[in-house]
């Protein structure tokens, strides 16, 4: 049983972190690392989180009154859509991954800082400016007209350029490396960036430009038929070979890092990264199931769509075999329980894409607001709760100081695991509400006002979404601004009586 005194670490524990998580923190690192790069690619993506969820409150609404903003063009729902469905991928979760990996790859590798941090700071200018070049373009209207593909062709060159000098960066990094043996975490940062470069490229059609400022033609293949199948290759792919393997990157690092313990099984690693390499390209042609696409095309997307489970299986089993005798430390370690609250999602969404695949299901199930919530069960679920931890992670450690307000990282969690949840089952059911009725042959216009209490529900719980990321967004900045590190030490010394004690 534990003793009274051991109740005063207990309280520093819950506030900072497990003691051993706060090594680096209240004392000195024994490499000292160079990570400006690193924080300001972070810094960016919690800067956009917070616009570009609130452009999704504004769609929540739309929702309920369309007429919300009537009168005001730059507002309008086909709009701005593809601000936020973009802003979420390239500007919040693409950032924070970079930063992530900014932070990770000399740790791994041994050295000091990444190969060229100067150029990683410009990219980072670069890359701000070229999202707000994109907020201005879809707000007037300027798109190519695909989706996830709606960047016009000045931006997707711009885009494509910065992406490069972020691959030369790693790659040069992980070329100069002192510790020769490649982690996990190192092979998905080598390879993502080189399959979300091929995916971009040819999934906006570079090389047949169009209008290069738009004109809903841009960047198609010539019949609408290959450009659909290519446009789906393309979008899942952005999940698949670029947000799904970073978030594989960041929980092997973050979770045997936490836990100090080390990773299981180095064969399962294995399975899950050539598993994913092999069967993820072939996957998002199941959106296409009610489609006269072929059906060779159909049959590979089913297949790779269950077979994808083995390289699921493989990462779980990995991550929980790692987590072993650990799991005190998921109610104690806030940035550790982030991460594990994304893995669980990211698995349910797995499981809940080869249910997509199935024929049956599908058919049930495609247009609807199903698919809505799927999609944000790995946006939102997986990779938000992800970068949300690895942000509150490396930042303090960076830093060398504890979170301002480990009550307001409390507050954060619960707000955005509440509205989360509440967000996807609404999406969820008012999606099997309107699959139901179309197999039924209900006119959607007789469906729609049934809905209105789920999109209400939506907007409410996305409200507190949106509320979990301007909290988070004040702690960090309260924690750049404030001196915390001084109360960390005092607390310290007021518990090292009670440590003395404990046998």
């Amino acid at each position: 049983m534990m003793s009274i005194s051991e109740l005063p670490v207990q309280r520093l524990v819950r506030r900072y972190g497990s003691a051993q998580d706060r090594i680096s923190t209240v004392g000195q690192s024994v490499t000292e690392h160079s990570d400006r790069a690193t924080l300001m690619w972070l810094y960016s993506a919690i800067v956009w989180l917070t616009i570009v969820d609130l452009f999704g409150l504004i769609l929540a609404l739309e929702l309920i009154s369309p007429n919300l903003f009537a009168g005001v063009p730059w507002l309008l729902f086909g709009r701005v859509r593809p601000l936020h469905v973009n802003g979420v991928i390239f500007a919040w979760l693409s950032m924070m991954y970079w930063g992530a990996l900014f932070y990770m790859i000399p740790r791994l590798t041994g050295l000091r800082a990444i190969w060229h941090e100067k150029l990683a700071i410009w990219t980072c200018w670069g890359w701000n400016l070229w999202f707000l070049l994109g907020i201005l373009t879809f707000l007037m209207g300027m798109t190519q007209g695909r989706e996830y593909a709606e960047f016009i062709l000045p931006l997707d060159i711009m885009l494509i350029l910065l992406w490069t000098s972020n691959i030369v960066n790693i790659i040069m990094t992980v070329a100069q490396r002192r510790i020769k043996p490649l982690y996990v975490t190192t092979w998905w940062a080598l390879a993502a960036p080189l399959w979300l470069g091929a995916d971009y490229i040819i999934g906006n059609v570079i090389w047949r430009p169009g209008a290069v400022f738009g004109n809903g033609v841009s960047g198609a293949l010539p019949t609408s038929m290959a450009d659909g199948i290519l446009n789906w290759w393309y979008a899942h792919n952005l999940f698949g070979l670029w947000l799904t393997p970073m978030l594989l990157a960041g929980l092997y690092y973050l979770v045997p890092r936490i836990t100090r313990t080390p990773l299981y099984s180095h064969t399962l690693s294995l399975i899950s990264f050539w598993g994913m390499a092999f069967f993820y390209t072939g996957v998002g042609h199941h959106h296409l199931l009610q489609t006269p696409t072929p059906g060779w095309l159909k049959t590979i997307a089913i297949l790779s769509s269950i077979s994808l489970l083995i390289p699921v299986f493989a990462f779980t089993i990995n991550i929980l075999m790692t987590m072993r005798g650990n799991w005190e430390k998921f109610f104690t370690n806030l940035p550790l329980r982030f991460g594990l609250t994304g893995f669980v999602f990211y698995f349910l969404v797995n499981v809940q894409g080869s249910f997509e695949a199935i024929q049956s299901f599908n058919r049930l199930t495609h247009f609807t607001n199903f698919v809505v919530a799927h999609a944000h069960l790995a946006l939102l679920g997986a990779f938000t709760f992800l970068g949300m931890g690895m942000i509150d992670y490396i930042i303090p450690q960076v830093l060398k100081k504890p979170l301002y307000s480990a009550k307001l990282a409390e507050w954060q969690y619960w707000l955005i695991v509440i509205g989360f949840l509440g967000f996807f089952w609404a999406l969820t059911i008012a999606g099997f509400i309107q699959g139901q009725a179309w197999l039924r042959g209900i006119p959607e216009v007789n469906v729609i006002p049934f809905l209105r209490p789920y999109y209400m529900g939506r907007a409410i719980f996305g409200a507190m979404i949106v509320f979990s990321g301007a909290i988070q967004a004040y702690n960090i900045f309260k924690t750049v601004t404030t001196d915390t590190r001084h109360s960390l030490r005092m607390e310290l010394q007021a518990a090292l009586p009670e440590l003395e004690t404990i046998a």
